[in-house]
């Protein structure tokens, strides 16, 4: 990495940190209420903790956090080749570290799909989602696809000094293993299956229904 975006990268810290030291302020000032006795705890009115709680803890606060800051960041980013180091670089660096500290990448459940959308991605209906799309937004899921845990959707890798990024599309009825990555420009035609632990650094071509496995 250049020495300036060392040095960028380590500002931007400052304010990360800061959203993360709210969320442990607002959890301290509610101990402060439950424990009285202990004086040194920070206090605060209960509707601040309240409303700090539904912002910086509860899965719409999160994803709003996360989701809005990708998408005011990453506004006018395009798929392919970008300087390691640069604009672009450091946009998407920070929308994922965003994404961290504010609890976005701990959702779970139908959260995962809300979030995926939230960040402009094309969710079809009855995705059955379990892993976390990319900050980018740029993810296609066709209707019923299934996508398993720890898969790797972030559709962005770093070659040497250059960052690639690509939208990652998966076909209506496909099937995405465990622990797979799909690259990259990937995409996973209908029907189709990515066996767990497989990198797709291309396309999958699909299946007729009927020789679904």
């Amino acid at each position: 990495m250049p020495v300036r975006a060392q040095v960028i990268q380590v500002l931007l810290l400052v304010p990360l940190y800061t959203l993360l030291g709210l969320r442990w302020t607002v959890a301290l000032a509610a101990l402060g209420h439950v424990l009285p006795a202990y004086a040194w705890l920070p206090t605060a009115p209960w509707w601040l903790v309240a409303l700090g709680a539904v912002l910086l803890f509860s899965p719409p606060g999160r994803l709003a956090i996360a989701a809005g800051g990708a998408r005011l960041l990453l506004r006018g980013v395009e798929p392919g080749r970008h300087p390691r180091g640069g604009c672009v670089h450091l946009r998407l660096w920070t929308a994922e570290r965003l994404a961290e500290v504010s609890g976005a990448t701990s959702l779970t459940g139908s959260w995962l799909e809300r979030y995926a959308r939230a960040l402009g991605a094309k969710v079809g209906q009855d995705v059955d989602l379990h892993s976390l799309p990319p900050v980018t937004g740029m993810l296609t899921l066709g209707k019923g696809c299934s996508v398993e845990p720890e898969v790797d959707l972030s559709g962005h890798w770093l070659d040497g000094d250059v960052l690639h990024i690509g939208a990652v599309k998966v076909g209506a009825g496909a099937r995405i293993g465990t622990r797979s990555t799909l690259g990259p420009g990937a995409g996973v035609g209908k029907y189709a299956e990515v066996a767990p632990g497989a990198a797709v650094p291309g396309g999958v071509p699909p299946l007729h229904s009927r020789s679904r496995p």
